[in-house]
């Protein structure tokens, strides 16, 4: 019953039935002419209505056959309503329709003010034939190139078949120009109809080149978002500590990249990084960084200053327009120690024993720069069961909620304090995602971010 009154309410609601009949989101609907021309004649239903207006004017009401005339139209245009339903011989339901209502409408006119004794009541009289441009000028909304004009040149013949008789033997000698002045408007308003038509079909054309590159390059982008993930850790397990991870990105692609690095005596090292900007460059540079984590010099896997540096000196030297923030952890088992440098990162949070989360404050530049040696300062912490680090990218904290107000490092200690009693590191994970949603709504993160959890076991 509700689904029988919604569809009742669309077509007799002619704005309801508009937006539907009209929803040319797709450019491959601006290529389907047959599709146009439905729509076409289903919009020139309901403007046909705009066609008995003229039975307001006294000298068309006094017209002997003007009901019949009106009849006739009103007839005509729900027959080619009932053949729009099918795709067969449209543009003959179009012109055929089109045709008869102006000759009705001529016939209207000329019945009904071509009564005249001087070229003055010639020329008020001879106004209303304008009228019928508007028809002429619709036929642009077919988006065939020879619409318009085919309208105005059968338009004109109707008109001057019409003058030819009624001036035959009538009171003014010859043929005025000011006759012809509807002639002309019909070929104007077809130049014009024309014009629009062939701007909108090539906009039309590029924008389905345009569309054609995009999805393109949407489809290239999955495959490089497939890859990208492949440089991602898998969902490992890691002897000595656990760890939960959140990513999101704008784009398929992005600069936010983490890892971790076995090393010997089952002693781990975790790297993160924030390459300046997002899409597909940051992306690049990304996977760079990740070859050149994995392939430099063992000893230097060891020492998380000596890694950034050694990461500063690259990316000067290969990517003079690109730079990033990292921060590298080494867990050292063996003497239960954390070892870690922060070069332009943002601050790693740090909770002990249960305790609230603070900032472990940093001196460390950008890489890519050369700024200064050495890059950063190292930081030493012994290595406590249960313990927790939280690291992140700046897109996290500068991301704007729908009051425009950014989470800021305070806020999102704020969000890690009122969730730290959840033991279970998932539901820890979990509560403070529930509460980053609740800040930030609906809004979509604009820059690519990263969290990584860890707890040590």
């Amino acid at each position: 019953m509700n689904l029988f009154n919604k569809k009742a309410s669309g077509i007799l609601n002619p704005w309801s039935f508009l937006e539907t009949e009209f929803n040319y989101r797709e450019v491959s609907a601006w290529k389907d002419f047959v599709r146009i021309d439905q729509s076409f004649i289903r919009l020139a239903f309901f403007l046909h209505f705009l066609v008995y207006f003229l039975a307001l004017i006294p000298e068309i009401q006094n017209s002997p056959n003007g009901t019949i005339y009106f009849g006739l139209i009103l007839s005509l245009n729900l027959l080619s309503l009932v053949l729009s339903f099918q795709r067969k011989y449209l543009p003959a339901v179009i012109h055929g329709t089109n045709f008869s209502i102006i000759f009705l409408v001529m016939l209207i006119l000329n019945e009904s003010f071509y009564t005249f004794d001087d070229l003055h009541s010639l020329q008020l009289y001879n106004n209303y034939f304008l009228l019928v441009g508007f028809l002429v000028l619709f036929q642009m909304f077919r988006l065939k190139v020879k619409g318009c004009f085919l309208t105005a040149t059968y338009s004109i013949v109707l008109h001057l078949g019409f003058i030819y008789f009624k001036l035959k033997n009538g009171p003014l000698p010859g043929f005025p120009l000011v006759l012809f002045v509807p002639d002309v408007v019909y070929l104007i308003l077809s130049l014009i109809g024309t014009t629009i038509v062939v701007i909108v079909r090539r906009l039309v054309r590029i924008s389905s080149e345009l569309d054609s590159e995009y999805r393109f390059l949407q489809h290239e982008l999955q495959i490089a978002r497939k890859v990208q993930e492949t440089l991602f850790p898998e969902d490992i397990s890691i002897k000595g500590f656990k760890y939960e991870v959140f990513r999101s990105t704008p784009n398929e692609i992005g600069g936010d990249f983490y890892d971790f690095i076995q090393l010997r005596e089952g002693n781990t090292g975790v790297f993160l990084t924030d390459i300046a900007g997002h899409g597909i460059a940051s992306a690049l540079v990304a996977s760079f960084i990740k070859i050149m984590v994995a392939t430099m010099p063992y000893r230097l896997k060891l020492h998380p200053v000596r890694l950034l540096e050694y990461l500063d000196e690259t990316l000067l030297r290969q990517f003079k327009s690109h730079h990033a923030s990292a921060v590298y952890i080494f867990f050292d088992f063996i003497s239960k120690e954390i070892h870690f440098a922060n070069g332009g990162h943002p601050y790693l949070m740090h909770s002990q024993n249960g305790n609230d989360f603070r900032e472990i404050e940093t001196t460390g530049s950008i890489l890519g720069f050369g700024i200064k040696r050495p890059i950063a300062e190292l930081v030493s912490l012994p290595i406590a069961s249960g313990e927790r680090l939280f690291l992140y990218t700046d897109g996290l904290i500068e991301n704007r909620n729908p009051q425009g107000k950014q989470l800021g490092s305070e806020g999102l200690i704020e969000i890690l304090n009122r969730n730290k009693s959840f033991t279970d590191l998932k539901q820890f994970k979990e509560a403070v995602q529930t509460e980053l949603s609740a800040f930030f709504r609906d809004v979509e993160f604009e820059d690519d971010t990263l969290f990584l959890i860890i707890e040590m076991e």
